[in-house]
């Protein structure tokens, strides 16, 4: 993992770099985000454009994955309201499936930056997005059994802790 003095960047994960996050990310990526992902701005009852916008707006902890000059994934930190709790997100694009592999290395990187200053993040998914799971278990995540309904669909709590962190693989 290589990473620039001059721009932020984190090279070494095949054709994608990760940079920190600005306006121009979040205006690409709202009208190109995978369904799974749209699916989840819904259950929130928000527009695409604001969630990308907003930890920018409030100076949160954001990043973009780049693949070949486009940006594939926002993701980032925010902490909780009223909490000392941070929470752990990323939406992104089709091009997810397209480098899977890539972006599941540079995920593995990532994730343990994402957490340095904190003790645990978590957040929700919808109980059906079977991948995004498997995805989160591969990155140490823990996934809780008992949900949460919103607009009728089941969400499961994730969360990962610094004393409880699986080990992943890479094969």
């Amino acid at each position: 993992m290589q990473v620039s003095r001059h721009y932020g960047e984190i090279k070494g994960f095949g054709p994608i770099e990760i940079v920190p996050s600005v306006k121009e990310h979040a205006d690409f990526l709202s009208y190109r985000l995978r369904d799974i992902d749209q699916k989840e701005i819904w259950l929130q009852d928000a527009d695409p454009l604001e969630v990308l916008h907003c930890p920018l707006i409030e100076n949160h902890t954001t990043y973009t994955a780049i693949c070949k000059d486009e940006p594939m994934c926002m993701f980032g930190t925010v902490k909780a309201q009223d909490s000392e709790d941070v929470l752990v997100w990323a939406l992104g694009s089709d091009l997810i499936s397209q480098y899977k592999k890539s972006f599941y290395k540079a995920s593995l990187q990532i994730i343990d930056m994402l957490q340095a200053d904190h003790e645990k993040i978590w957040n929700i998914v919808p109980y059906d997005h079977l991948e995004t799971i498997y995805w989160l278990k591969r990155l140490g995540f823990m996934i809780g059994n008992q949900k949460l309904i919103l607009k009728n669909t089941p969400m499961l709590y994730f969360s990962r802790c610094k004393k409880e962190k699986s080990v992943a693989t890479v094969h």
